[in-house]
This record gives C-alpha cells, structure tokens and sequence, in this order.
C-alpha cells in the first residue's frame, strides 16, 4: 500500500473513533428523582459516571434539570462536585453537582 494512502487510512480511523466516543459521551440518562430510591439514583450516577435527574422545582420553575456526577473527575475544569439534594422515592437523598470552585475567602 502506498504511503500517502497508509495515512490517509489511518487518519479515517482516526476520526471514527473520535466521533464514536463522542457519541457515547453525549448519551446520557435521565432519571426521574421521584421515581427512584435514593440508592437507585447513586447506583445509576456511580456505574455511569454522570446522569441527568429531573426533579419537581417550586411551582413557578416547574421540572428541573440537573447534571449529577460521581466525583469531581466528571466536571469541567475549574468546577468540583458538591453536595445537592433531590427528592427521592425514599426521601431526601444526597447527590453531588458541578460547581464553580470559588475558595475561601481570608482576610
């Protein structure tokens, strides 16, 4: 096989894959926070890394929608997870957000 051919093969290759993993990352779920237990909501964030939870808001903002992640290594750069709570089937239930990291303040 000639070379120019050789890279062009491989640049193909190259971008299918991109373009594949970049699909696979913008399939995300979304899960009702109502509907499930609260360890039903972390099983699914913990085996899938991030998850979208939609949730009852206050009667004027209606359904939210909000990212949920497993830690901090599934947010943009300059955010950390932080703790956010979500009604659940169950109760209460504690689950972790993308924030902008804003450090303490120090006189």
């Amino acid at each position: 096989m000639p070379r120019s051919i050789s890279y062009r093969v491989g640049a193909i290759l190259t971008i299918a894959i991109a373009l594949s993993s970049a699909s696979s990352a913008l399939a995300i779920s979304r899960i009702s926070s109502t509907g499930q237990t609260c360890a039903a909501l972390r099983q699914a964030i913990n085996s899938q890394g991030a998850i979208i939870v939609t949730h009852p808001g206050s009667r004027q903002s209606g359904t939210l929608y909000d990212r949920y992640v497993r830690d901090s290594s599934y947010c943009s750069a300059g955010d950390v997870a932080t703790d956010d709570w979500v009604p659940a089937k169950d109760g209460s239930c504690r689950l972790y957000n993308c924030q902008t990291y804003e450090p303490p303040f120090d006189n």
